[in-house]
């Protein structure tokens, strides 16, 4: 268990706002999004690899935020991000795994840096 508050990142962040908390989840590829249950989108926080992650437009506007290891301001993925006024932390340098189920926090209200915390995690089969 993760102690409660610990911080294991910090990325760019796409634009100022209320911290968001939510439910972790890895989406690697495709097959992610299709066997995902809409129900459990209000609290998803996605957490992806590429700034490119185009296989995430079905889902995106339904997301709580996106958190991406890589990307910029200019991605596709921040773009359709912006389009959907859902917060997305790019290039995320992640100090600590975040497994998905766990709850974390993104502090987003600096405009240019977004933090990532765990508050607790509770791992569940992706």
């Amino acid at each position: 268990m993760a102690n409660s508050g610990q911080r294991v990142g910090t990325g760019v962040n796409l634009f100022a706002g209320e911290d968001v908390t939510g439910i972790a989840r890895w989406f690697e590829d495709t097959t992610d999004v299709l066997t995902i249950d809409d129900d459990d989108l209000e609290e998803t926080i996605a957490f992806v690899h590429k700034g490119g992650m185009t296989f995430l437009s079905p889902i995106l506007p339904d997301l709580k935020a996106v958190v991406c290891t890589a990307g910029s301001r200019e991605s596709h993925l921040a773009i359709l991000s912006r389009e959907s006024a859902v917060p997305c932390v790019l290039a995320a340098k992640l100090d600590g795994e975040i497994p998905t189920g766990a709850t974390v926090r993104l502090g987003l209200s600096d405009p240019d840096t977004a933090t990532v915390e765990i508050l607790s995690t509770s791992e569940v089969d992706a």
